[in-house]
């Protein structure tokens, strides 16, 4: 059976067995905040378990994308060692909320394994939790198999969760398929180096709650969570000795090895690691993750380097993952559409990527080379753990690479101390995750949520309605009233008011009865499609189950509504103008501005931004209808609806068509016709990330106050000039060309002052243990002044040690020189090193030339006067 086959059985084979096909969810999950990746297919169903939420279905099966590698789940470091690890993969799982249990769970996971993958009953072994008595029997008396094939096993194996810090977790039983005793006669279970018995079907049985103080109350929702490895079944069918040799990950190192004059044969684990790494990247900016120094962003970063870098060992020197990538979207695009979706913005970003890490190691070798030239100086000959680790983790530059360096220049390397280092980080980085930034949600809204289901909107059409107070919320509790100046949430059981969500801001407005004013202050919502209104009460006292007229503030709405449809007029133009790599990668709309970040890897030129900004504007002009549609998602998107990428859409969706400009699917407000937009200034474009820039614009009211106040500066600066408006770049020119020119005339002076203007400082040379040393301390002269002093006196001594200390510009600057001749004993860096600290500063540099700065000017004498003791203490 192929991959396609295989995953396609599976979920056919529940289907029948009455449980909901569910989509895979997407890499970062939507619902659990404390969690970096989705680590398993039942991450999406959480909250289906601690019965905080209505449960839609009862049963539900799923073929779920999973990265781990990062936080708490990762199997980074094993890829490519052993046969079974990967980053990526997907997860084939069978699901039951409060509906079957461990009988029909085990029943079915056996007669799939016998009657669907055919495997022989002697090569399966079983796995139980050591106080499961329940499973054990099952297994033993109602399935038949052997007791000796049914091993028990501690909570380090068989005891599962939660995903992430609370949750779902219970006892499980797992499915173990024994590849042969000729493999390793001796293995067991908990004894198995040479992986001779390979897990591939892990039955869990949710029955506890973790709570974050480490209780573990009953689940409302006892129920089953499976998880089987799709490469692990595909590599035991297809008879191959480890998942890479599969036919779901096979072409992918065949298309590297393409690039490549190296066989498969010489370099295993490199090809297994690029293939593993390229999938995970792949999907990992399918799903809106952008390279970045932290958090998830991070992650891609640190994967990425590591397939470069063992590109390196295939001989590829130049960018290669990208073309690698495509073979990845070509393979698995059938079943991610998203992958085909962001196919040029996936291949643009990792080659940009890609180049940037080239640039990274070429910066690591010069570091290197300063690093092998200060051991010269101390005689030094190992290169330190923690040297080669701070190259590793600010440049990625790989350790093998510079052992390599390090062995040409006649050094050894401390690959410990790196290892050491290494394995402080990743606790490091295991402790310091603390969630996605989004806000965990309290379970008091997710009581509110299964108990009333989903607020009506009726935002679209109206802008006021009578509506029923269903809850009030104070304090993340439930209050039966709320008095005036008191302030709290209230849930509608209807609303005009749009929540905060796809970039646009929440309404704000009023909610009234005759008695009672409260003032909304925006509108959000925190699980599911229950809408939270933030109020302050502004006078009288509101009560569940009173009448309410909900209005919300209209010209807020309408300007919201006006920069909202911009940025779709905007995303059509950047496309035109740029290329169909464009896609939206945030937005934010409110009734002041708009902004929008989209993929792009150059910045962009006036001309440039002037053409979109001029064809934004046309089509303002231009007056075109704005049509809301609900289609079928499949449907919309081959219209070639865009989509938010890394979004998971309902199979129903709403589409907005702009004229024959723009399709997007969107749920937000917009104008009925762009003319009500009035007139859109592009303010800003600026770089946020790698391959991400960001445009500000205003439209309408806000536009005119800005293009206003910018005339009101262009009046002031003419009057300022005494120039007429189409004089004014002619006169600034000239104004900067005498800047420039007085500018040049004071550096002249500043030389001849910094060296002396004919005084000679050789008078205070000094001898220390028999070296020419010059300590001067030139009060107002700043880093560029003593630079021009020390190499002066450098000429001058022919043979010395300079070390020179300045305030000019009210800043600290140190500078510290020594000869050629002497950079074996002592090193100009060292010496800044030194002295820096005690002015509150710090720097370095070379061996013969070093600088640095401090914020302490009055220490600065002081700190002189320990220079000489400093170098004498260097010398000796």
């Amino acid at each position: 059976m192929k991959s396609n086959e295989i995953r396609a059985s599976y979920l056919d084979f529940f289907h029948q067995r009455n449980h909901v096909i569910e989509k895979s969810d997407r890499i970062v999950p939507n619902n659990d905040p404390t969690l970096l990746f989705t680590s398993a297919g039942m991450v999406q169903f959480k909250h289906f378990y601690t019965g905080e939420v209505a449960v839609p279905y009862r049963r539900a099966t799923t073929s779920q994308k999973c990265l781990r590698a990062g936080g708490k789940a990762n199997d980074l470091d094993e890829v490519g060692k052993t046969s079974r690890h990967l980053t990526f993969f997907e997860m084939l799982g069978n699901f039951s909320f409060g509906d079957y249990f461990k009988r029909e769970a085990i029943a079915w996971a056996w007669e799939y394994t016998r009657e669907v993958l055919e495997f022989p009953e002697e090569k399966v072994i079983i796995s139980v939790f050591h106080e499961d008595d329940e499973a054990a029997e099952i297994w033993e008396k109602e399935i038949g198999i052997c007791p000796s094939r049914i091993v028990r096993l501690g909570a380090a194996d068989n005891f599962w969760g939660p995903a992430g810090d609370t949750g779902a977790c219970g006892p499980c039983s797992e499915l173990l398929y024994d590849r042969g005793v000729d493999i390793d006669p001796a293995a067991t279970l908990e004894n198995d180096p040479n992986e001779r018995f390979l897990e591939f079907w892990n039955l869990v049985f949710p029955q506890f709650d973790q709570q974050a103080d480490g209780s573990r109350p009953p689940l409302k929702n006892r129920g089953i969570d499976t998880g089987m490895g799709l490469e692990r079944i595909a590599a035991i069918l297809q008879d191959k000795e480890t998942v890479f040799d599969t036919d779901g990950i096979f072409p992918i190192i065949e298309a590297t090895l393409a690039l490549s004059s190296c066989s498969y044969e010489e370099k295993p684990v490199p090809c297994r690691v690029i293939a593993d790494h390229a999938r995970a990247i792949t999907f990992m900016l399918a799903d809106g993750i952008l390279p970045s120094n932290e958090g998830r962003g991070y992650v891609f970063r640190r994967l990425l380097r590591r397939a470069a870098r063992f590109g390196r060992e295939l001989g590829l020197e130049k960018a290669f993952l990208h073309k690698v990538s495509m073979h990845v979207i070509d393979m698995m695009q059938e079943q991610y559409p998203e992958l085909s979706q962001g196919r040029t913005r996936i291949e643009k970003t990792i080659q940009a990527e890609e180049e940037r890490f080239a640039g990274a190691l070429a910066r690591g070798m010069d570091l290197l080379e300063n690093l092998f030239d200060k051991m010269k100086s101390s005689g030094s000959t190992e290169v330190s753990g923690d040297e080669l680790f701070k190259l590793h983790d600010t440049f990625g530059f790989p350790l093998d690479l510079a052992a390599d360096v390090a062995e040409e220049q006649g050094y050894t390397v401390d690959k410990e101390g790196f290892e050491a280092a290494m394995r402080d980080q990743r606790d490091k980085a295991r402790h310091a995750w603390t969630g996605s930034g989004q806000q965990t949600v309290a379970s008091i809204y997710r009581t509110l949520e299964s108990e009333h289901g989903s607020t009506e909107f009726v935002g679209y059409d109206n802008l006021t309605s009578e509506a029923t107070v269903l809850a009030i919320i104070a304090g993340e509790k439930a209050v039966k009233a709320l008095s005036e100046g008191e302030s709290g949430e209230v849930l509608l059981n209807k609303t005009p008011f749009y929540a905060e969500s796809g970039g646009q801001v929440g309404d704000t407005g009023f909610l009234k009865t005759e008695e009672v004013l409260l003032e909304v202050t925006t509108t959000l919502t925190r699980v599911g499609h229950s809408v939270l209104h933030q109020v302050k009460a502004v006078s009288g006292s509101l009560k569940v189950g009173d009448t309410v007229e909900a209005q919300v503030n209209e010209e807020k709405r309408r300007r919201t509504e006006g920069h909202h449809t911009a940025t779709h007029l905007l995303q059509a133009a950047l496309r035109q103008a740029l290329g169909d790599h464009v896609q939206q990668a945030g937005s934010y709309v409110d009734s002041e501005r708009l902004r929008f970040d989209f993929t792009h890897f150059e910045s962009i030129s006036l001309e440039k931004l002037q053409d979109i900004e001029r064809s934004i504007n046309e089509n303002i002009r231009a007056s075109l209808p704005v049509l809301v549609a609900f289609k079928d998602l499949d449907a919309a998107r081959k219209e070639g609806a865009m989509a938010l990428f890394g979004e998971k859409y309902d199979d129903v969706v709403r589409v907005v068509r702009t004229g024959d400009v723009s399709l997007e699917l969107c749920g937000g407000c917009h104008v009925s016709n762009t003319g009500h937009i009035g007139f859109c200034k592009i303010v800003s474009d600026s770089a946020v990330a790698a391959g991400v820039r960001r445009i500000e614009a205003v439209c309408g009211a806000p536009s005119v106050d800005l293009l206003q106040e910018r005339d009101r500066q262009f009046q002031s600066v003419i009057h300022t000039l005494s120039a007429r408006p189409d004089e004014v770049e002619q006169r600034l020119q000239a104004l900067l060309d005498d800047n420039k020119r007085l500018q040049k005339e004071v550096e002249k002076w500043k030389q001849a002052a910094a060296t002396g203007g004919g005084k000679d400082f050789m008078s205070q040379v000094k001898d220390i243990q028999g070296v020419k040393t010059l300590i001067l301390l030139l009060q107002d002269m700043d880093a560029k002044s003593l630079r021009v002093v020390l190499d002066q006196y450098k000429d001058k001594l022919g043979s010395g040690i300079i070390v020179l200390g300045g305030g000019g510009s009210g800043k600290v600057a140190l500078t510290a020189g020594v000869t050629k001749d002497l950079t074996s004993k002592i090193s100009a860096g060292d010496i800044v090193a030194r002295l820096a600290p005690l002015v509150g500063g710090g720097g370095g540099g070379r061996p013969d030339m070093a600088q640095a700065g401090g914020k302490d000017l009055a220490k600065l004498p002081e700190a002189m006067k320990e220079a000489e003791t400093i170098v004498a203490e260097l010398l000796s």
